[in-house]
């Protein structure tokens, strides 16, 4: 009888994916916290080598943050139970054996707005190796979709920070819950203070061009440089102790374009040199030929009793917003 439920989930998963119409008004609303994927999936599935291998991929640590956090917080559901408020799930993985191997991703199947990754295969080695090859994609879009979600969730109560424009020829959107902690013409710093204990912040300054040599081969080894030589600086700190990088810990370092600039943008842990204080930074230096400067824009957590996988990733989607305008005349 389950095998017979699973296959009727199935062909209506499948179903979903071919219905061309644009009209999903009807749909309801998509829940789940951020970050949470639920893979449907037999438990013989689950269970085996075919779940190892997700849990390894999509649940891996995520990187920049001082201790062990998945990337996604997976939870599983058998495709029996796929049914009414369990296809509400924003994220979704549908594992399953059948006849041929397909792979795909389909939006707004069940709810909007809602990303399902679906992946069959005629064995279980199949379906491992399919879902390899589609893993980093299927990953990033699913990080992506969880970005605008989170700025979704940032329009509710928004928050457009003063001084940005005058200051540094820039504006983003935030939480209304933020505010700024301290703020010059050379810097800003902006905060906001957690239910349990600790702080979520940005600081936004810049940087000369000459700190990073033209020809480098590898220019983000020079952030550190910048960030313990110009951020340590600018950052207001008690008891004459400094705001630098954890040098026990290799930044992940991308180079982007961000806004039509380049952009070098790195992850990593921050520490207070004469303090057992510390935690994780995504620090975006985003290039300004004009001005001969770099754009500093740092996100960085100080929760010592909190996960912070979901505190950096609200600070990602706030930079994430970033927008370049002219300088408000004064």
């Amino acid at each position: 009888m389950k095998k017979l439920i699973a296959l009727f989930a199935m062909t209506l998963v499948l179903a979903c994916g071919q219905n061309t119409t644009t009209d999903r008004s009807y749909l309801p609303e998509s829940a789940g916290s951020i970050n949470a994927l639920q893979v449907v999936a037999p438990a013989e599935i689950w269970s085996g080598a075919v779940g190892d291998s997700i849990r390894s991929w999509f649940a891996a640590p995520t990187p920049g943050l001082p201790q062990m956090e998945p990337i996604f917080s997976l939870s599983h559901l058998a495709p029996e139970h796929f049914t009414d408020f369990a296809r509400s799930s924003r994220l979704i993985l549908f594992l399953s054996l059948a006849d041929q191997d397909t792979s795909g991703l389909k939006t707004n199947a069940f709810a909007q707005p809602q990303l399902m990754a679906v992946a069959q295969g005629r064995t279980q080695e199949s379906l491992i190796a399919m879902v390899h090859t589609q893993k980093t994609q299927w990953i990033a879009q699913m990080k992506a979709f969880e970005l605008k979600e989170r700025q979704r969730r940032t329009q509710i109560s928004p928050k457009i920070p003063e001084g940005l424009a005058q200051d540094f020829g820039i504006e983003f959107q935030m939480p209304s819950a933020y505010r700024t902690a301290a703020s010059s013409k050379d810097y800003h710093w902006l905060r906001k203070d957690l239910v349990s204990s600790g702080t979520t912040n940005i600081l936004i300054y810049t940087a000369p061009l000459s700190m990073i040599p033209l020809q480098a081969e590898y220019p983000g080894q020079y952030i550190r440089h910048i960030r313990d030589a110009v951020g340590a600086r600018l950052l207001p700190v008690e008891d004459d102790s400094r705001f630098i990088t954890d040098t026990t810990y290799v930044p992940e370092v991308s180079m982007e374009v961000i806004q039509g600039r380049e952009a070098i943008v790195s992850r990593g842990i921050w520490t207070l040199n004469e303090a057992f204080m510390g935690g994780p930074y995504l620090n975006m230096a985003i290039k300004d030929t004009v001005n001969e400067q770099y754009l500093i824009v740092e996100g960085f957590s100080y929760a010592p009793s909190m996960a912070k996988r979901d505190l950096q990733f609200e600070l990602e989607s706030i930079m994430r917003t970033i927008k370049f305008v002219e300088a408000p005349e004064k």
